[in-house]
């Protein structure tokens, strides 16, 4: 029987049907069983394919394999008479096009099992017909290491060249659930640097911090200047022991986890969790009776089209998220005259206590002022999640979130008693959220200079904060704060109205680094201002984490080839490369024949 060569089974792309192993001719879509002799009697006779010649030795030693191109009207052919032209691909340039194929993969977050589709494989045989892609294995095992290998080796002298750094660490808040824990450093880019799994029973204050301060020892202790983690109950205790081994070192928390906090807070009172538990109810009920809702629905779209107003559904909350809850209200809200005349209306069967709750007034009246209240709350976690976010803004944000609580509840569902709750819960979230290292980043954003509303004691240790940063970066502490003098009274280098101006076009540690330079306050304000204000990063490569579920479910990847994968997947993405970073190297005969082309 005629042996099928190693080499032509790319020509045929395996496939399961009707429980059978079959294979399909990658030129003409004939199908075989796996069969030698009749898959190479197929190979002989195929009429767009002519012939495959054996694999041969190359000058250099390796092998390439030449391969016709399939006999297609839309590719050239290498001659007028029509013959066909020869494909070859040698061992150098297959490894880096599957290199530059699996890194493709990697960036965009495409499926491992891409290579193995027959159109992606069609596709890849008319662009080079001798090139064979990489298989789901080997794009989740050696390319995998090769390239996470590289990308970290990136990210190492990306932190090895910056200034200054921050260690973000998530995941601790919610142990129990997911036992992994996400470290990145913002240098300031947020670079994913390693992935832990921890047991949830030694999670203690100890535990945290010596993990952190281990993270902290890897990066370079002299260059870190901050520590920003989730909500955790035993993570005061351990910023504190941080904060006793490296002094220079702020710990904070992320600002959306405390405000997040808050909304809970809000939310889980008495008073609030009776009226969105009738929301719920009332939306429940119409999304539940099929005529109600077909009824609901014309309704809307009658309305829609008279008023030119924007028809949305009622919506029902996810959880405990903020934006589950205020999208439950405000739908409700937007669809009040339609609900209520529906309850009324003689040809509908409305159970008794939903009709009740629609022509309640007092009910109306709590969903509009329990929306005033959280709306604010749940813009200012959105805002803080965004990647522009400052830890400049954390202070004015909290002064503005305040005032607005403040009047908020007055008119609120909510009772005297949880009201006061409420303000207990701002003053937690408040001295989670901000620390010197906030009322300093404030003081020293130009956007803020002469707008600021900081009590003393707030002030004081903002200048505690940045003496003590001037020592630490062997800064004369006389003439930093001469500096900050000169910035805050707008004397010598910022005298001017331009220089105060260019702030709003650039971000506050890009002024300072490139028009403020020559101050000695410079070095300090960069530091600070590059910190980042929450975990920000971290969520999002939970998040990725999480996706990876169903590759590990099909069975294409392990734990830690996953959290490989997330790593090389979000440093592909920041650490973007130039034109000419990957061109090919070149050998000497190439070079050789490279020179003798150009010199004629």
């Amino acid at each position: 029987m005629p042996r099928l060569h190693s080499g032509v089974w790319k020509h045929f792309t395996p496939a399961i049907k009707d429980g059978k192993e079959t294979f399909m001719c990658n030129y003409c879509s004939k199908t075989y069983t796996k069969n030698a002799t009749k898959m190479q009697m197929h190979l002989d006779k195929c009429k767009e394919y002519s012939m495959v010649s054996q694999q041969s030795p190359c000058s250099d030693g390796s092998s390439s394999a030449s391969i016709p191109v399939p006999s297609s009207s839309f590719l050239p052919s290498a001659t007028p008479g029509g013959q066909f032209l020869i494909d070859s691909v040698d061992q150098r340039s297959q490894a880096y096009a599957d290199e530059c194929l699996a890194r493709a993969v990697y960036a965009t977050s495409s499926p491992l099992t891409l290579t193995d589709n027959i159109y992606w494989k069609r596709f890849f045989s008319v662009l080079r017909p001798a090139y064979c892609p990489p298989t789901r294995e080997a794009l989740s095992t050696h390319l995998l290491d090769c390239e996470y290998n590289r990308v970290q080796s990136q990210v190492l002298e990306a932190i090895r060249k910056a200034e200054s750094v921050t260690i973000i660490s998530y995941g601790w808040s919610d142990i129990k659930e997911t036992g992994t824990v996400i470290y990145v450093v913002a240098t300031p880019v947020p670079l994913f640097y390693k992935c832990t799994k921890t047991k949830e029973q030694i999670h203690t204050s100890t535990f945290i911090a010596e993990q952190l301060k281990t993270i902290i020892n890897e990066v370079g202790p002299q260059k870190v200047f901050a520590v920003v983690t989730d909500d955790a109950p035993d993570m005061m205790a351990a910023w504190a022991q941080v904060e006793e081994a490296f002094p220079h070192i702020s710990a904070i928390g992320c600002t959306a986890c405390g405000i997040q906090q808050l909304f809970d807070d809000i939310v889980a009172q008495p008073s609030m969790k009776a009226l969105c538990r009738r929301a719920e109810q009332v939306i429940r009920y119409f999304r539940e009776q099929k005529v109600l809702a077909v009824t609901f629905e014309c309704w809307q779209m009658t309305v829609t089209r008279n008023h030119a107003t924007n028809w949305t559904e009622l919506a029902r909350p996810t959880g405990s998220e903020c934006t589950g809850v205020l999208n439950m209200i405000s739908s409700l809200l937007a669809h009040q005259n339609t609900l209520q005349e529906l309850s009324v209306s003689p040809t509908l069967d409305v159970e008794a206590s939903i009709r009740t709750t629609l022509q309640d007034a007092a009910f109306w009246k709590g969903l509009s002022s329990s929306r005033n209240l959280l709306y604010m709350i749940g813009n200012s976690i959105d805002y803080m999640k965004r990647e522009d976010a400052v830890l400049s803004g954390v202070v004015d944000m909290f002064s503005q979130l305040r005032c607005h609580i403040g009047v908020s509840l007055s008119g609120s569902v909510l009772r005297s008693a949880e009201q006061k709750a409420v303000m207990a819960s701002l003053d937690r979230c408040q001295e989670f959220c901000i620390k010197p290292i906030h009322t300093a980043a404030y003081m020293l954003d130009p956007s803020h200079v002469g707008q600021q509303t900081l009590s003393g004691e707030q002030i004081n240790s903002a200048y505690y904060m940045i003496s003590s940063l001037s020592h630490h970066l062997d800064l004369d502490e006389g003439k930093v704060l001469g500096s900050f003098a000169r910035y805050s009274a707008k004397q010598g280098l910022w005298k001017g109205a331009g220089i105060w101006s260019s702030c709003q076009h650039v971000s506050a540690s890009t002024w300072w680094k490139g028009l403020c330079s020559s101050e000695p306050l410079s070095a300090v304000a960069c530091a600070i201002l590059q910190i980042p204000p929450t975990a920000g990063a971290c969520e999002q490569l939970r998040s990725r984490l999480c996706d990876t579920k169903k590759e590990r479910h099909q069975g294409c990847l392990s734990a830690d080839k996953a959290q490989k994968l997330v790593a090389v997947q979000a440093n592909l993405n920041l650490l973007v490369p130039s034109d000419t970073e990957y061109a090919p190297l070149e050998s000497e005969e190439e070079k050789k024949v490279l020179f003798q082309s150009e010199t004629q």
